[in-house]
């Protein structure tokens, strides 16, 4: 996670509306992988790449999307619920063991992660968190209501995580990035369980957020559509992803060598021309 933390809200921040979308189009992949990009460079966790785009292989999992936060139009910050998949997670880098336990048990293993706010709108943080964390809720939820959800965080954001999605660490402290950080755990059910106790004004908010029917601030505009390769493929070189990758498969190849011919099937489609 590369924001700072949430802090009170001012009269100022109630005026511009801050809309979210849920995505998988290209164009509103290369935005959100512009907004990952900026906050991982301030944060030290990445070198500037000349794309501005930051990229990783399991943003190439089937099923996954990218949640966007606009305001007046521009997108201001953004996270995705990443599937696991033939690319793994990006928290195995560092909770590997963790995760591969709970694959043996639940039905899906997401991750809620690359969670970016740009520093321009940095007064708006908790209005835009609260946003893009109640969008990635209600899409864990509809979609795979008991599948785990993981999210690899900093120590010091645990109690926050804690009381807007009610998310359990399952881990002590490891190095991520080159910083410390713990993996909590929790599902789409549990956050509404949570949420639905409303003994808090962040419980108070994330309830009213997840339970509106018809959220005139949100919309799911994905395609399930391949993206171009000329777009993917030169984000893939520039950072070194190809290379990631093949290692990847061949780590894959070594667990479920039965499983390889159907899990190369599955990720081929999502490369056209």
């Amino acid at each position: 996670m590369t924001t700072t933390a949430p802090r009170a809200m001012g009269a100022a921040e109630e005026i511009v509306e801050i809309d979210v979308v849920v995505s998988d189009r290209v164009e509103d992949i290369d935005e959100a992988l512009a907004v990952i990009h900026d906050g991982f460079v301030e944060a030290g966790y990445t070198e500037p790449q000349p794309s501005g785009r930051r990229m990783h292989p399991a943003y190439l999992n089937p099923g996954t999307m990218f949640i966007i936060a606009r305001m007046d139009g521009r997108a201001v910050g953004t996270c995705a619920l990443i599937c696991d998949g033939p690319f793994g997670l990006p928290s195995d880098r560092a909770f590997a063991e963790e995760n591969d336990a709970l694959r043996q048990t639940v039905p899906l293993l997401r991750e809620g992660g690359s969670l970016a706010v740009r520093s321009d709108a940095r007064r708006h943080t908790r209005r835009i968190m609260m946003r893009l964390t109640a969008a990635i809720s209600r899409m864990a939820a509809a979609e795979s209501p008991h599948g785990d959800v993981v999210i690899a965080i900093a120590p010091e954001n645990r109690r926050f995580y804690s009381s807007v999605l009610g998310a359990e660490p399952i881990t002590g402290e490891r190095p991520y990035f080159g910083a410390p950080a713990v993996l909590l755990r929790t599902t789409g059910a549990e956050i509404g369980a949570h949420c639905s106790r409303r003994e808090t004004v962040l419980q108070r908010a994330m309830h009213g957020l997840l339970t509106e029917r018809h959220p005139s601030w949100l919309s799911d505009r994905r395609s399930h559509l391949p993206y171009p390769s000329s777009w993917l493929a030169a984000l893939i070189e520039e950072q070194g992803v190809t290379q990631r990758m093949r290692a990847q498969v061949g780590l894959m190849a070594a667990r479920y060598p039965e499983a390889l011919h159907g899990i190369i099937s599955d990720a081929t489609p999502r490369v056209v021309a």
